[in-house]
């Protein structure tokens, strides 16, 4: 096969990712009239996990008629965060989640509403019906997070924000100990980018993927992670993986809004017993990381039925189901499946990253000329995530990077050169990449998902050293191989963070649990990890609140 093109494009501030934070970002940064490009692996707008979000926000509002406050929203997130949440993000977040309704709306985002008044959902872990949702009447139900993402789209365009489409990301680029650009590979070209930034945006999202079992988009693969952690930044609390507890494979995949806990539904196992209350006081309404626990316990225990138990719904008044949930509602009942009648059969998936790229209140990581946001990073969210602040996050932190991007923007700075990336060459092989991201996925699922323990996390270890052998054996026959093999890399890197991170962290809280320590919360272990690539190994470092 030919030799790969060669392209450069120079900007002033790259973004990498083409979800809500990537676009807001953009849009951001352009509007305080920076020259800016937004890279996406996929096509912008329709790539990344916003699109297969609820659309669901959590916001402290004055617009809200709910008894909320902040210090009220501040006590929520650190009651989920089991107190390891950083203090400084967490400020700017709630404070920053005001104006989210005031910018989407600017950006063309519709709310739902019901005769002309916003509908606020009570989103389990939340004191108060603090929840939006975006009209997303006008969008196929399993993509409706294109709600969002159009139309911020369509603003970044009108603005003039340079879209480049289907082209991944491999590598950071840096010179003097300052991150100038980055490294990428055009799949529809076939040809190697070289962007050139006076600074760079990170937000390429999390690794749901890293896991067999997930309800992210399959380009979720960890690249955020290792793109930041090769290039030398610092990470945090990798061992915290928030899985879903509600997501449903049959008769149709599909995420089972949990706002609905809010409305009455239960959980009942294969026996048609409720069980949540044997496992939290608040039942029903626990957190999503006891959620998940308990269901995966009823089910390693035989009270499940194919992998599955049931989320009951049929106490809702119908009205309000068809009021708030009616497109979830038509969507079921085409596929045979009536949830004011019928239980919902659901199993949790991995879901989304507690942890990430180290960053301040500003976005700023510890690497010069690198900001970062939305998933990618780690800080806000401490042991576990609330329903409703990770679309929240990215609206707020997104808008946050894009205009922190001009104080790392020197006007008229000539970029220096750049070292020269050595892509991954094609080559024979007798295992496939698809091979391996499979055999990944069933390990980590096996050993590093909901429930932990030394002998797994070792077990994971001895599978990731295995797989990592096999990396300069693999079949690349293709430049969509070069960007799968990049993207195995990442999930073999995100899984040995997670797996030495929770080797670390001997305690459980949140959403880690360690059955050899299932004490929760040692005083001990009130803290962050975080980690540094030193040389081949990462070195890891417990820092207190």
């Amino acid at each position: 096969m030919a030799k790969l093109r060669k392209e450069e494009i120079s900007t002033q501030v790259l973004v990498i990712g083409g979800g809500a934070a990537g676009l807001l970002a953009a849009i951001e940064a352009r509007d305080c009239g920076l020259d800016v490009t937004l890279v996406s692996k996929s096509k912008v707008g329709r790539s990344g996990n916003t699109i297969v979000a609820g659309t669901g926000m959590a916001v402290w509002s004055p617009l809200s008629q709910m008894k909320d406050s902040i210090d009220l929203f501040r006590t929520d997130t650190y009651t989920s965060g089991k107190a390891i949440n950083d203090p400084h993000i967490v400020e700017k977040f709630i404070s920053g989640s005001s104006r989210l309704v005031e910018k989407l709306s600017a950006c063309g985002v519709q709310f739902k509403k019901h005769e002309e008044h916003l509908v606020w959902k009570h989103a389990p872990g939340h004191s108060v019906a603090r929840t939006l949702t975006a009209d997303f009447s006008r969008y196929p139900y399993l993509t409706r997070g294109l709600s969002l993402t159009l139309p911020m789209l369509e603003t970044a365009k009108r603005a003039g924000v340079r879209i480049v489409d289907f082209t991944a990301i491999i590598r950071l680029l840096s010179a003097d100990g300052r991150i100038f650009g980055a490294c990428g590979i055009d799949k529809k070209s076939k040809t190697v980018v070289t962007f050139k930034a006076g600074c760079v945006i990170l937000s390429a999202g999390g690794g749901g993927w890293v896991y067999g079992r997930s309800n992210n988009t399959q380009d979720m693969t960890g690249d955020s992670f290792r793109l930041a952690y090769e290039a030398g930044a610092t990470l945090r609390d990798m061992e915290f993986v928030q899985f879903y507890p509600s997501m449903m494979f049959s008769p149709v995949k599909v995420t089972v809004s949990s706002p609905l806990f809010g409305e009455g539904a239960v959980l009942r196992n294969a026996l048609g017993q409720r069980f949540m209350q044997n496992y939290d006081d608040k039942a029903d309404m626990a957190t999503r990381d006891v959620m998940s626990r308990a269901i995966y316990s009823e089910i390693k225990a035989g009270r499940g039925n194919d992998g599955c138990v049931f989320m009951d719904c049929c106490h809702i008044d119908p009205h309000v189901l068809e009021k708030r949930y009616g497109e979830l509602m038509r969507l079921l009942k085409k596929a045979g499946l009536d949830l004011a009648k019928n239980p919902a059969p659901i199993s949790p998936a991995a879901h989304f990253f507690m942890g990430g790229v180290a960053i301040n209140e500003n976005c700023e990581t510890d690497l010069p000329g690198l900001l970062a946001c939305g998933e990618s990073v780690g800080g806000l969210h401490g042991a576990n995530r609330l329903g409703g602040n990770a679309l929240t996050e990215t609206i707020v932190f997104g808008m946050i990077a894009g205009n922190q991007a001009k104080a790392h923007v020197t006007e008229g700075k000539t970029l220096p050169n750049l070292p020269a990336v050595e892509i991954e060459p094609f080559r024979k092989g007798d295992i496939t990449v698809s091979e391996l991201k499979k055999h990944v996925g069933r390990f980590t699922w096996e050993n590093l998902s909901i429930i932990r323990s030394d002998a797994t996390c070792h077990k994971a270890l001895a599978e990731i050293a295995s797989v990592s052998g096999e990396l300069n054996h693999v079949r690349i026959a293709s430049v969509s191989d070069i960007v799968s093999f990049y993207e195995l890399k990442s999930m073999v890197s995100t899984a040995e963070l997670i797996a030495r991170g929770a080797l670390v962290r001997k305690e459980s809280r949140g959403a880690h649990f360690r059955s050899d320590f299932p004490d929760t919360e040692n005083e001990a272990f009130k803290g962050s990890l975080f980690y540094r690539k030193r040389e081949d190994n990462p070195f890891i470092q417990y820092h207190s609140l």
